[in-house]
């Protein structure tokens, strides 16, 4: 009777284990500056999901909160989880899934710069030419204290959106976006009374960098969730399919001509032992433009 007893305890828990595993998990993700569905961080996690093989329920919220904002919500478990460029700090603050969803690329940049400006940076051939000129970034972004560790100067904005304004009107001279973005973006905004701006097409600013996924540091069973799917999608080979095929990422392979362009390397000080040991693999390099 005792081993009956036991066995069906035991029978009882594998069942409420298998029952809680495949429980329906509701995952909220922000609307960053009104990107929406169109986002490729939005994209990637609903990828990711379907391949976890755990049932789920994907929304995004009615607000359009900055990047800033954006933390600020997952500190309060107003939303789950975003993406966003990482550093040391956002990696104690949250607990971040250590997978690239760019493949890098946040720290492959380009620039949009008013049209009239193209002769002058033509002519930029190093940092120190580089540093003569003023970056516009958003507040908050990791990419400040790496550019002005690089004794680039930055001008910073709450978001998207007041940053093209605030190049269109010469308030800074180049804003720095993923070689993945740039085009992307620029085109997004170009109704906003941004006509004269353009994607810089001689120069490529490189430094170690990346945008994770995070959750608040309670949420262990969404982080597990979501890096059981991207690797799976990375592996049968579905991430890379997405990668090349959706909108944002279009001007990679048609536009941007990396492979002409000046490089100019700095390093980011603000990386993390666990960044340094992500897999090569996940990582970005010109060999992929040809695949």
């Amino acid at each position: 009777m005792k081993r009956f007893i036991l066995l069906m305890a035991i029978l009882l828990s594998l069942l409420n284990f298998t029952v809680n595993a495949s429980e329906k998990i509701k995952v909220i993700y922000p609307n960053v500056n009104s990107g929406g569905t169109n986002l490729f961080g939005y994209a990637v996690l609903k990828l990711a999901l379907e391949n976890s093989g755990h049932d789920f329920e994907l929304v995004i919220t009615k607000s359009n909160p900055n990047n800033a904002r954006v933390r600020k919500l997952i500190k309060n478990k107003v939303i789950s989880i975003s993406d966003f460029g990482t550093s040391v700090q956002f990696e104690k603050d949250f607990l971040p899934i250590y997978f690239p969803i760019n493949l890098g690329l946040t720290g492959w940049r380009v620039f949009i710069i008013k049209n009239y400006n193209q002769t002058k940076f033509t002519h930029i051939n190093s940092l120190s030419d580089l540093s003569l000129h003023t970056a516009g970034q958003g507040i908050g972004w990791s990419d400040v204290k790496i550019l002005e560790k690089a004794d680039l100067r930055v001008v910073q904005a709450p978001d998207l959106a007041n940053l093209f304004k605030m190049l269109e009107r010469q308030r800074f001279d180049y804003f720095p976006l993923g070689a993945n973005e740039a085009h992307f973006l620029l085109e997004s905004f170009k109704n906003k009374n941004v006509s004269d701006l353009i994607v810089e097409n001689n120069l490529l600013l490189i430094y170690p960098f990346a945008r994770f996924f995070f959750v608040h540091k309670d949420n262990v069973k969404l982080h597990d969730i979501v890096k059981k799917g991207l690797k799976k999608s990375f592996d049968n080979g579905s991430f890379w399919n997405l990668f090349k095929s959706h909108k944002s990422n279009e001007a990679l392979f048609k536009k941007v001509n990396l492979k002409e362009r000046k490089i100019i390397r700095i390093s980011n000080p603000n990386m993390s032992d666990k960044f340094k040991q992500i897999p090569k693999k996940y990582f970005f390099n010109l060999n992929m433009l040809i695949e």
